[in-house]
């Protein structure tokens, strides 16, 4: 079986997860990012019932308001 070579850009990508895996602790956009994708490759899976979907989708639209608006917003974790 014959590999193709890896893209620059495919290979920036790589790079780019392999610091994530490696570091010790994620920034809190980093992490929300990843939590958002999460939820979005997933939201049409049987483990969300309609109620979720809804919740998961107003959610979503709220992050989406905010970053379209450009406002800085602050999440509190208690």
């Amino acid at each position: 079986m014959i590999e193709e070579p890896i893209s620059p850009e495919e290979q920036e990508g790589m790079d780019e997860i392999n610091e994530l895996v490696n570091a010790e602790k994620l920034d809190p956009t980093t992490s929300m990012n990843i939590l958002i994708n999460a939820v979005q490759v997933s939201y049409d899976k049987d483990h969300f019932n309609d109620l979720d979907r809804y919740l998961i989708a107003k959610a979503l639209t709220c992050f989406k308001e905010f970053v379209d608006s450009g406002e800085d917003f602050t999440i509190n974790v208690k």
